[in-house]
């Protein structure tokens, strides 16, 4: 009996986990990442998140993290919390002094939408009962802190073997961290195989932008997690049995004139799925892959399997405008209404491409319309570019039902990739002082047919502030060739991969030019394009044949890294660090290169995460970086800024104007000078 009953305990435990296993939810974190401080009598701050089409939410909560001033009234004082306009929490701010109080408050699943959602956090305030004098009293103040987060458990929808639902299937992290699909290809990859996953791998940068995280890209006889959905390329001649059998008869016999793309359950685990990128012809693995990138052409793609050939055309539309004018429309913002009394602002993001630069001529023009019972003597709005005041302009009654906002940008803020454009509505009232409660009078309107029209001119600054520029150009890779040892592990290629992706988060247009090779493969065409070369001097030999012209070079055994005026190294320490060092091409002038290398293959895995996690890539600057084995990283400067900044630019400009100034005037006090010595030389002659 007592054995019976141990064995029905072992069952149940072990269902039990079997269970808990099947049904782990997948988290998601939406960080508030600034404090947050809330003056006056009441105040409105919101966060924005996404809930991506193909999950399932369980549950969600916000964690909010305040601090509040200890002389707040305990009786009146309170937070409210609404989802998408909808209130869900209130609770009353009492009066003890405690530093980041911590508070979980539930989200409604119902009340949650997919796509963007909004979480706003209301705050009233008092200290006394002259709520006027409290409104500017700087005592009355609460802080939301950056610690503060939105948490979505999730697990994802049951998705259908079609390959529109590539996206849907193959870009879910786990956790928000790890990319829950392996890239697999053959032991012996040729290059079009591990072109096509570089492609693939360019594409999930672009479609998870936003996130940091990693996946792996392995050979196919190292691949282990079997949890993993699988993306595959290969050659026939290069494939398993097993995913070869997956195919029809008729489809295997069209392989050497077509690419096969089909979707099928893992062969791995039954649960999980795999699609698969077949041909014996390069440039149609290449070609499928690029097919599979587009956003706008796999999304008609309703079936499990479909065949293309040369004809096919798997090329996006060039989405390049014709002119650099951003509507707010095609930002994704709505038109934009803001409420109540006082000030009122409202932030747009813009980023601008990394191989751009803003010049003099750019402007912003806003069109909007305000309440008609405004005190029009105070009221007002304010534009400001990264907190730059750049403009103002007086609102007026006249003017209340269709007005503009039009201002140049000043050259202090040129120099910049990401705009954050605010503007600020002060709508002030006649005979109010203050506000004592919320009003959604008065409002002022901005119509998303507002835009920004950017002069660019071409950013050539070889450096890491730029990056990926100049491998991305006008959203699309840019003739770029990167070159790799002949022999790489699953982990030398896991760690490109998430290189290659990271390059991926500008690219949104698919024919580019973008090419793997390994390093015995390339020819002197090839050394023409713009280059990412990685490696060491002994297992690539085009590492040898730049080292000269490397900004931080090898010495000439290869052993380690010379040390310079820049830079000193003593003992090992030079053999034991790996760099990322921007050059310009040694064998195209127009060209740039980017050299990650290192003495010791092993040392190279400290740069991967360097160039593919979003936050530390961002913090990247010079045109050369070193890593050693500990995580310490130094950046260093070899090449002095280009002319072809903005700012250089603009000196440019303002120099040259007073240049042609100056010999105007040089030229004709010269001619005056010539003729008074002239004409006295004919008068003393006579």
């Amino acid at each position: 009996m007592r054995l019976i009953t141990i064995i029905l305990s072992i069952l149940i435990t072990i269902t039990s986990s079997m269970t808990s296993f099947a049904d782990e939810k997948n988290v998601k974190n939406y960080s508030f990442e600034n404090d947050i401080k809330m003056s006056g009598v009441i105040s409105t701050t919101g966060k924005f998140f996404n809930i991506s089409k193909n999950w399932n939410v369980e549950n969600a909560k916000l964690n909010l993290v305040f601090t509040k001033s200890e002389l707040l009234d305990i009786d009146y004082s309170t937070i409210t919390v609404l989802i998408n306009d909808t209130p869900i929490h209130s609770q009353r701010l009492d009066g003890k002094k405690e530093y980041k109080k911590e508070t979980a408050i539930e989200i409604p699943k119902d009340l949650i939408k997919e796509g963007f959602n909004e979480i706003k956090i209301k705050a009233y305030k008092t200290i006394s009962d002259m709520v006027c004098r409290d409104d500017s009293n700087t005592a009355n103040w609460l802080v939301i802190h950056k610690e503060s987060n939105i948490s979505v458990d999730y697990n994802y929808k049951e998705a259908s073997n079609q390959i529109s639902e590539y996206n849907n299937l193959y870009m879910n992290l786990d956790n928000g961290s790890r990319l829950n699909t392996t890239i697999l290809i053959p032991d012996s990859y040729s290059s079009s195989e591990l072109t096509s996953g570089m492609i693939l791998s360019s594409d999930i940068g672009k479609n998870l932008k936003n996130e940091s995280f990693k996946f792996d890209f392995n050979l196919y006889s190292d691949f282990k997690n079997k949890n993993d959905n699988i993306i595959y390329i290969g050659k026939e001649n290069n494939t398993s049995k097993e995913i070869l059998n997956l195919l029809t008869e008729d489809e295997k016999n069209k392989l050497n004139e077509n690419c096969i793309i089909k979707q099928a359950n893992s062969i791995f685990n039954k649960e999980k799925k795999m699609i698969i990128i077949i041909s014996n012809k390069d440039g149609l693995l290449e070609n499928a892959s690029r097919l599979i990138s587009s956003d706008e052409l796999i999304k008609n793609l309703n079936t499990e399997s479909m065949i293309i050939n040369e004809n096919t055309d798997v090329d996006d539309l060039n989405k390049k405008l014709s002119s650099n004018r951003v509507y707010l429309k095609d930002l994704g913002y709505d038109n934009i209404i803001e409420k109540g009394p006082f000030s009122q602002e409202t932030i747009i993001d813009i980023k601008i491409p990394k191989n751009k630069i803003v010049t003099d001529g750019s402007k912003v023009k806003f069109n909007i319309r305000y309440a008609q019972n405004l005190d029009f003597e105070r009221s007002l709005a304010t534009v400001y570019i990264n907190e730059i005041p750049i403009g103002s302009k007086k609102l007026s009654k006249e003017k209340s039902n269709n007005d503009t906002i039009e201002l140049k940008l000043p050259k202090e803020i040129f120099n910049y990739n990401y705009y954050q454009i605010k503007v600020v509505f002060n709508l002030e009232l006649l005979d109010l002082a203050c506000v004592t409660r919320e009003t959604d009078n008065p409002w002022a309107y901005i119509s998303n047919d507002s835009f920004i029209d950017f002069l660019y001119a071409d950013n050539k600054n070889l450096n890491f502030k730029n990056y990926p520029n100049p491998f991305v150009n006008n959203d699309k890779f840019d003739d770029l060739k990167v070159i790799i040892p002949d022999s790489s592990s699953s982990e030398d290629l896991t760690n490109i991969s998430n290189i290659i992706s990271y390059i991926g988060r500008d690219v949104n247009i698919n024919s580019g030019d973008f090419t793997v090779l390994k390093s015995s493969e390339i020819k002197n065409e090839d050394k023409k394009s713009n280059l990412i070369i990685i490696g060491t001097p002994k297992n690539n030999q085009l590492i040898k044949d730049i080292n000269k012209n490397l900004n931080l070079k090898f010495k000439s055994d290869y052993s380690g890294f010379e040390s310079d005026d820049n830079i000193k190294f003593v003992g090992k320490y030079a053999s034991e660090i790996a760099s990322i060092q921007l050059i310009e091409s040694p064998y195209e002038r127009a060209k740039a290169t980017m050299v990650v290398s290192s003495t010791n293959p092993k040392d190279l895995s400290l740069v991967r995460v360097y160039l593919s996690d979003l936050r530390l890539t961002k913090e990247l600057k010079g045109d050369t970086v070193i890593i050693d084995r500990n995580g310490y990283i130094k950046d260093l400067s070899y090449k002095e800024s280009s002319p072809n900044t903005k700012e250089s630019i603009n000196t440019h400009k303002t120099l040259s104007s007073e240049a042609k100034i100056f010999i105007l005037v040089a030229i004709f006090l010269f001619i005056t000078l010539i003729t008074s010595i002239a004409f006295l030389v004919l008068k003393y002659r006579k």
